[in-house]
């Protein structure tokens, strides 16, 4: 897994809910994971979701699609409002040795 570990703390406050019932209390907590992991400027992959589920053994499956559901939303929703992304770039762009 490629997930910080301030992303997967927060994660793990899913874990309880990870194969009980779910209700609008569990439903906002994990909307609210989500927008802190990407508030706090940590990304995430669906992928990397996923593998943290399987991991945490999450098998209610309404639980784990909703999880899923959410993280996709969230940073779909967060890539819009951010579209000018900066990337690191080790040398200056004139093409020269700066």
């Amino acid at each position: 897994m490629t997930l910080s570990e301030s992303s997967l703390a927060l994660l793990n406050h899913l874990v309880s809910i990870g194969n009980g019932p779910l209700g609008n209390e569990q439903d906002d907590l994990i909307r609210e994971t989500f927008k802190k992991i990407l508030s706090s400027g940590n990304t995430y992959k669906i992928d990397d979701i996923k593998q943290w589920l399987d991991y945490n053994h999450v098998t209610n499956p309404v639980v784990a699609e909703r999880i899923l559901n959410v993280a996709h939303y969230q940073k779909a929703k967060h890539d819009a409002n951010n579209p000018l992304k900066m990337a690191h770039d080790d040398n200056c762009g004139c093409g020269g040795d700066c």
